[in-house]
């Protein structure tokens, strides 16, 4: 779409314009070095293109490994157990209450849509009221973190054929109500070369866009789409032509460097309505065409998604229209469903979602100390 836009723009005289950025917006594999060993096609398992969903090859990857199956369910219990109380404790919602009736004015066209919220707690510093359990890059002591937390991070420091530096932060993200809206960004510079994200309680497709592709996307559709269908589009078919899909199962981590750190945005879809049952619905993620079909569900673990968009009765009226009613008295949020790689690989709904990520730096950043070791195990 974005492609086509552009060159629509040489029948208005901007050929020089249209096709240099058409050029600029082409996303990046392998154009930043890395310390790490090659990526394998094992570290390519839960990563497919968009929206075709064919696996990602080493080649085409641009720095991101999935480690699946890192941690077990009890590994996982142990963990959720020791960070709700801390979410609880230290969390804070960083959605702006104006971005949070922005949020909610987008979702209108569902009918139940989802409850706006977030939780965060961060050693990085972001708002003047934030209570910081831990530190933050120099200031962050691994060894003084609580158990579970540094038993995660000695794990990621095990892994083979990487190289981490010192760990910079660590966050924890919490959503619930089936509202799991992250827009694509980039972490924080200082946070390092290094990004884990682990999948705690409940799976998500993370998204990899890359950037200047991304950007011409967002302005063209800025200059012709009203933002309620811009987000629908964007969760039916995701954000660019290029996007790559990683699932992450309760115990699996997702690695982002080189390319993929510092060139591709990472966000997590809104997802989609599961329309109301209804006669003519059918089972996409269990039985939709392609080989694909229920691959989302059986990986992540939940059941596939049920009801196609636009199937039948209900799945018609389920997006249209403005002012969708909302949550309220009577009308519980909608079950929201999310997809892998391909739009019709649905699997869901997962009602809330916690995760953990940690940052580590190269181990040659300049900026570390160049006598810090990590800390042994304990």
């Amino acid at each position: 779409m974005a492609a086509r836009r552009l060159l629509g723009l040489i029948g208005g005289g901007g050929l020089a314009a249209a096709a240099g950025a058409y050029v600029w917006a082409q996303p990046t594999y392998n154009a930043t070095p890395s310390a790490h060993e090659p990526i394998t096609r094992e570290q390519c398992e839960l990563l497919r293109t968009v929206p075709d969903g064919r696996p990602v090859t080493p080649e085409k990857n641009p720095g991101a490994r999935a480690f699946k199956d890192l941690f077990t369910p009890q590994e996982m219990a142990a963990l959720k157990a020791e960070l709700m109380p801390i979410s609880r404790q230290y969390g804070i919602n960083l959605i702006q209450p104006v971005h949070a009736a922005i949020y909610k004015w987008q979702m209108s066209y569902m009918i139940r849509p989802p409850p706006v919220n977030m939780l965060r707690v961060t050693g990085r510093p972001e708002h003047p009221d934030q209570r910081r359990p831990w530190g933050y890059r120099e200031a962050l002591d691994e060894a003084a973190l609580p158990p579970q937390i540094r038993a995660c991070c000695q794990r990621l420091r095990s892994l083979p054929g990487l190289r981490l530096g010192r760990l910079n932060d660590v966050t924890l993200n919490y959503r619930h109500s089936g509202f799991l809206r992250l827009d694509p960004h980039l972490d924080p510079e200082l946070d390092g070369e290094n990004v884990f994200i682990i999948s705690v309680d409940g799976a998500a497709t993370l998204t990899l866009s890359p950037q200047n592709y991304y950007q011409v996307t967002k302005a063209l559709s800025a200059l012709s789409m009203d933002e309620r269908d811009v987000v629908r589009s964007e969760s039916e078919r995701s954000w660019t032509p290029h996007d790559l899909d990683a699932l992450l199962p309760p115990g699996a981590a997702l690695h982002l460097s080189a390319d993929a750190r510092w060139r591709w945005l990472h966000g997590s879809r809104l997802g989609v309505e599961a329309p109301a049952p209804g006669p003519g619905l059918a089972s996409v993620g269990a039985s939709g065409p392609g080989p694909a079909s229920g691959s989302a569900a059986a990986l992540a673990g939940v059941p596939a998604g049920q009801g196609s968009r636009g199937q039948g009765a209900e799945g018609k009226e389920a997006g249209r229209g403005r002012g969708g009613a909302g949550a309220g008295p009577g009308r519980p949020p909608t079950q929201m469903l999310h997809w892998w790689g391909r739009p019709d690989d649905l699997y869901g709904p997962t009602p809330e979602r916690l995760s953990i990520v940690f940052a580590f730096s190269a181990p040659d950043d300049p900026s570390v100390d160049p006598g810090w070791r990590p800390p042994a195990a304990k």
